[in-house]
């Protein structure tokens, strides 16, 4: 069976798209709800159908849906997780709440009309979300792979689970991503490596247990927005593994506690943090970004940041990158061995 391949595209994060609906439209679906017929009048094509109110106590496969779309919304970031279990307790009324307080909605923790037609706006009739399309996390294409490697470029095809899955989890990152997108002050998101086969991985040197196999992962920088800003919105958005690197200028998010397929790897992942209060990377090194010392050399520039550039690193950039820098390094893709980094 040939599988499904997905074009790549200029993302909505940087430039807008056709079928943009959330600067707009939000304020217009609000305001309709007001004369539907039942909880939720007619969604998007791809919208989730949700039927009835959802509060505090309510159980069942649309409450999960419910959960997968605010899940980044709920903003402890002590490494508590908001279960994706069909079940509004707690925590699913704090990460409704703070969905409803950032969208100018009522805030009572109460997923009705209002909140369902907000969440039907931020997503596409594709099924992707407003801000990111199918074609960013497919996998690339690398000229110095073999034909085996790039067989499934374009597609969620050659991982660790079955397309379909890839495609979910994909989908539930996107939502997360999302909730960091709007908390960084709707600043694009460029993703340049998301779903990977095994033999591409093998080819490029990631690792072993690399979430990227199970389409749970993205490595991505953030525009007008530096990585470690970036890192503490994720803190606060449910990404459960956070990685960062000295040679690498791109932060890498996934859904580890999420991913029952991988079961190994079902903790905590965010970097470690040096006496002097930087982000380190997996072998305890300054990440892209950090300063070396106390009196690093001139505003907005590391001696890592300006090796970075001098050795032509891919979409290196600048560390606060600019949106035209981040759609470079979108284009980019990943090196041609990660030393295998995740």
């Amino acid at each position: 069976m040939t599988p499904v391949e997905y074009p790549k595209m200029a993302t909505g994060n940087l430039w807008v798209r056709p079928s943009g609906a959330v600067a707009g439209g939000l304020a217009l679906c609000v305001l309709a709800t007001s004369l539907a017929l039942s909880v939720v009048g007619a969604p998007p094509a791809a919208a989730y159908p949700f039927r009835r109110t959802l509060s505090s106590g309510s159980r069942g496969p649309d409450v999960r849906a419910l959960q997968v779309r605010v899940s980044g919304w709920f903003s402890k970031a002590n490494q508590t997780r908001l279960s994706l279990n069909g079940r509004f307790g707690a925590r699913t009324v704090r990460a409704v709440s703070a969905f409803q307080r950032h969208y100018g909605l009522t805030v009572d923790g109460v997923a009705g009309a209002s909140t369902f037609s907000a969440l039907a706006s931020l997503q596409d009739r594709n099924g992707s979300t407003e801000h990111f399309n199918w074609g960013e996390f497919v996998q690339n294409h690398n000229s110095a792979c073999g034909s085996q490697a790039n067989a499934y470029a374009g597609t969620f095809g050659g991982g660790k689970v079955p397309a379909k899955r890839v495609k979910r989890n994909v989908r539930r990152l996107m939502w997360r991503l999302e909730a960091v997108r709007a908390k960084g002050g709707s600043n694009g998101i460029g993703i340049n490596s998301g779903f990977r086969s095994v033999k591409y991985n093998d080819c490029i040197g990631g690792a072993g247990l690399s979430q990227h196999l199970y389409g749970t992962a993205a490595d991505n920088r953030m525009a007008t927005v530096k990585n470690r800003r970036e890192r503490k919105l994720a803190k606060h958005s449910q990404l459960s593994g956070i990685g960062c690197y000295a040679s690498l200028s791109h932060n890498h998010f996934d859904l580890r506690v999420n991913n029952k397929d991988l079961a190994v790897a079902r903790f905590w992942w965010w970097p470690q943090r040096d006496s002097q209060g930087r982000d380190l990377d997996s072998e305890g090194r300054p990440c892209f970004g950090e300063k070396a010392r106390a009196t690093a050399a001139g505003a907005g520039t590391t001696p890592t940041a300006l090796a970075a550039v001098r050795s032509g690193m891919p979409g290196a950039g600048s560390l606060m990158p600019s949106a035209r820098e981040v759609r470079a390094f979108e284009l980019a893709g990943e090196p041609d061995d990660l030393n295998g980094g995740d």
